[in-house]
């Protein structure tokens, strides 16, 4: 019973501001009133179908009819053949809430009576009675229960009923007809009574579970989560609803403060779409320094790793034309090269541009033959620009790289004397494309999930990178 999906798109609006001293979000949510539209009309459609099942107990009891005295009464078997939902509204209220609202709805109900006086006996017939004018208006505090996760509530409720009107068919209908004031009433107060307790039970049992399928950690593999925690109770403008998330890569193994910041996310005044994400440099770079921590960028490169076509490998008889020493110190000796960051890389978000410039140390190694040992032979520093591309597709947000120039190199210590170290550039770029890249992408391929409720899903996609930030704007469905 989604109904409460009008506010469940809210994305845990509350009637508070971002609070004070919270830090800044790496991930942020708008939606917009087109997002809020189409909640709305969805929402509309399921709710016509709770209203629907209003129960309407019987009535009974007794009147006095002039000279006739006390004549008793029943109605039963009483059932809504028609809910109308006429007009609804979605309402932002900058700074204090959200307000649903529905009016002058219409509600038919149709059932059988029954009357019994001594010298009469009992008449029984049918009824059709016609509601108009029933209004619903729900004020709804949803917030934060202090680890993150949404919680919700119905702050105010009230309804109205308008207009009744009977119509009694069967012998003595007029009888019926003399106090149907009276049993318009009570229908009245029975069904003020019934829509309230709809409200509060789809509050506290459909909405309130549905919101709490929004996750607040998500594992993404055996290294690494993400914390999608809020940081702050979410926005309330004229335009929609911003709700800030952590956005922060941990380590599963063990998990330490970052020790930088994220920058501020300004959303762009872009309200054309229904969901914005803006997804900050801070998450990216988080995640670098998670896999840089667990020695997920750490490389290791062996002969057996050379693709047979490529005519130089890692052996002395091939570089020992580059560095000739090495054939004469480890004559027929295969060699093996340990690549690692020097810190973690972090991405740059500038306008329609995502960069790295890493800073790389190779230590090159010879395997000593009939022997487990390694002799350290030389460490170099390579330096480069890193062009990153980024996508979203199904609620996953990938990356991929690319070279964006040529390595550096520059001898850091060498244990074999002086060498040209411009001439392995060429062979080390090529090992970086053909083995480095291609493993850091695979990685990137599988990406991270954007955090959505559950049934809930993103179609038509489009991205932006502006700085220091990806923005996301999608089309939102749900599977209910």
């Amino acid at each position: 019973r989604p109904y409460c999906v009008v506010v469940a798109l809210l994305l845990l609006a509350e009637v508070s501001r971002l609070g004070e001293g919270a830090s800044n979000p790496g991930f942020v949510v708008r939606i917009t009133r087109k997002g809020l539209e189409y909640a709305r009309q969805y929402g509309m459609a399921t709710l016509k179908k709770e209203l629907s099942t209003i129960n309407v107990p019987d009535l009974s009891g007794s009147f006095e009819v002039g000279w006739m005295g006390s004549v008793s009464y029943e109605f039963k078997s009483l059932r809504i053949r028609s809910f109308q939902i006429r007009n609804s509204d979605l309402s932002l209220l900058p700074g204090r809430g959200v307000r649903a609202s529905l009016s002058n709805n219409y509600v038919s109900i149709s059932g059988n009576w029954k009357v019994k006086k001594a010298f009469i006996g009992k008449k029984r017939g049918t009824f059709d009675l016609s509601v108009d004018g029933v209004s619903i208006s729900i004020y709804l505090n949803l917030g934060e229960d202090g680890t993150g996760r949404p919680t919700a509530s119905v702050a105010h409720c009230s309804n109205s009923v308008g207009h009744v009107s009977i119509h009694v068919s069967g012998n003595l209908s007029w009888i019926l007809n003399l106090f149907h004031r009276r049993i318009e009433n009570k229908l009245k107060d029975i069904l003020k009574q019934e829509i309230w307790e709809i409200v509060r039970t789809s509050t506290s049992s459909h909405l309130e579970p549905y919101l709490r399928t929004l996750p607040v950690t998500l594992m993404i593999d055996q290294v690494a989560g993400i914390d999608y925690s809020l940081v702050g109770a979410p926005q309330v403008t004229s335009q929609g609803l911003d709700t800030p998330f952590k956005g922060e890569f941990f380590g599963r193994s063990q998990r330490s403060p970052v020790p930088f910041d994220a920058p501020p996310i300004r959303l762009p005044q872009q309200h054309d779409r229904m969901a914005y994400f803006a997804v900050s440099q801070y998450v990216f770079n988080t995640a670098s320094r998670v896999y840089h921590q667990a020695g997920h960028m750490n490389f290791t490169i062996r002969n057996e790793d050379s693709p047979l076509d490529f005519p130089i490998h890692l052996h002395t008889k091939s570089l020992g034309a580059v560095i000739p020493q090495l054939a004469r110190l480890y004559p027929n000796t295969e060699l093996e090269l340990e690549m690692s960051p020097e810190s973690a890389p972090f991405l740059m978000f500038t306008p329609g541009n995502v960069t790295c410039m890493p800073v790389m140390n190779i230590q090159a190694f010879a395997l000593l033959p009939n022997s487990s040992n390694r002799k350290p032979l030389f460490q170099l520093r390579a330096r480069t620009d890193i062009s990153a591309t980024i996508s979203v597709s199904s609620g996953r947000v990938h990356g991929s790289l690319t070279p964006g120039s040529k390595l550096k190199l520059e001898l850091k210590h060498s244990n074999i004397g002086f060498f040209n170290v411009q001439l392995l550039e060429s062979i080390f770029n090529y090992y970086a494309s053909y083995i480095i890249y291609p493993s850091l992408n695979a990685k990137f391929e599988k990406g991270f999930p954007l955090p959505l409720p559950r049934d809930t899903y993103l179609n038509s996609l489009e991205l932006q990178v502006h700085k220091p930030k990806v923005l996301v704007s999608a089309l939102i469905g749900f599977l209910f």
